[in-house]
């Protein structure tokens, strides 16, 4: 994790009482584009919502080995975070996609992985719209994702 995200988040640890480790944080902080490009039209449509919820879900078989239960739990704590984050967009938007920005500026992986879910979110609800499309190209700038 790059020392912006672990800045971030302490940052955010002392805002919030968050249930996510560094590793799932920084998780968090690579799907915070995609959350934004959900929000571009200023609606969160339940189509959206589910693809979020969908995703918490694969996250949780990514962090835990254990019981369904401990899944449930964290794929909860994703979704509480996201809410909130969408919540909070003029709060954390500049702070996350710096500390992104930063973390995955040399790992090329990982951009993809940004973009792939940028599209893949924007995608949940009848397609791409102009506005879901023009603000994954603005993040896409902004994050130095061009290929």
């Amino acid at each position: 994790m790059s020392n912006q995200v672990d800045l971030l988040y302490e940052e955010y640890k002392k805002s919030r009482k968050v249930n996510l480790n560094r590793e799932q944080f920084s998780y968090l902080t690579k799907l915070y584009p995609a959350l934004l490009v959900c929000m571009s039209d200023g609606v969160l449509d339940e189509e959206e919502w589910d693809g979020i919820v969908m995703a918490t879900k694969g996250l949780s078989e990514e962090f835990v080995n254990g019981p369904e239960d401990d899944k449930e739990l964290i794929a909860i704590a994703f979704r509480t975070e996201f809410r909130y984050l969408l919540d909070n967009i003029d709060k954390w938007q500049k702070k996350f996609l710096n500390a992104l920005n930063d973390s995955i500026k040399d790992n090329q992986s990982d951009k993809e992985f940004v973009l792939e879910c940028m599209y893949l979110f924007a995608n949940a609800a009848d397609g791409i719209s102009d506005e879901e499309q023009s603000k994954i190209d603005n993040l896409a700038q902004r994050l130095n994702l061009e290929f």
